[in-house]
């Protein structure tokens, strides 16, 4: 009787347990499966809400902070180029030139030209890319040449920014020392003319330029010594032939083919200085 009862006793624990197991179980499968996951999404909408919030903020300050660095640096450059003497170097816009782009593009140096009233007229110390005058062969004028519609768009684009192309005036560029010029064009970017490459520069040492890696890995002619040749705008003994300046910066008025490959661009502009 007594052993009867034990195992009465026995089984009702059994009972017992199995029920606390089963009851552990499924409380254990509701937190898993409801109960955290719940509260971890209540926690990313507060996090995530937070989160957000922070982060406008912050691009809001950084788009603040841009702005101003910005309107400092376009400050900077007028007050740089206002002190530069004709002949000295400044710093503006950027360009890929070590041919490495994974440091990112490299500072433009500018050669100060001329200074007129509230405007400076800067050309690119190195030629800093190699193009041909014009993409096809045919009778051409700088109004008409590919090498002016690069220079004024994919040029511009990639060596300056928003503010900095606002100190670039479109101004008025003609050629009238030369016979079929053809018509006067309105850019920012240009290339210096025959009479400008002889009235700028004093000497032909001084016309000298050399290109930059990049420039060289274009496809560009570069000597021994560094030099390269530069195109300019001008018409040569016909427009198929173009003007440029060689390695030893004698100005070539008979002008060679407009589809050369191997010659150099260094690009000339107006920069604004007055508020």
């Amino acid at each position: 009787m007594e052993t009867e009862k034990q195992n009465n006793n026995h089984k009702k624990t059994i009972a017992i347990v199995a029920s606390l197991i089963i009851v552990c179980a499924v409380f254990v499968i509701l937190l898993v499966t409801v109960i955290l996951p719940k509260r971890k999404d209540n926690s990313k909408v507060e996090i995530d809400n937070t989160g957000k919030y922070e982060e406008t903020t912050s691009s809001v300050e950084k788009t603040d902070e841009r702005q101003e660095s910005t309107s400092e640096n376009i400050k900077s450059y007028k007050q740089l180029f206002s002190n530069a003497d004709v002949g000295s170097t400044v710093l503006f816009g950027s360009y890929e030139q070590d041919n490495n782009s994974s440091n990112g593009k490299e500072d433009i140096e500018w050669i100060v030209l001329a200074k007129e009233g509230s405007r400076v007229l800067v050309i690119s110390k190195n030629a800093l890319d190699c193009k041909c005058f014009n993409s096809s062969l045919k009778d051409v004028t700088w109004e008409t040449c590919s090498l002016r519609n690069w220079l004024n768009n994919v040029f511009m684009k990639a060596a300056f920014s928003d503010g900095e192309r606002g100190m670039i005036p479109t101004v008025t560029i003609s050629d009238d020392s030369s016979a079929g010029a053809g018509n006067s064009t309105t850019d920012q970017v240009f290339l210096l003319s025959i009479s400008e490459a002889n009235k700028y520069f004093a000497s032909d040492s001084d016309r000298m330029c050399q290109g930059t890696a990049y420039c060289s890995k274009q496809g560009a002619y570069v000597a021994n010594d560094g030099n390269c040749f530069w195109w300019l705008r001008s018409p040569g003994c016909d427009s198929k032939n173009f003007a440029y300046v060689d390695r030893f910066g004698s100005v070539c008025d008979d002008g060679h083919g407009i589809i050369l490959e191997d010659y150099a661009v260094r690009p000339a502009m107006w920069i604004e200085i007055g508020d």
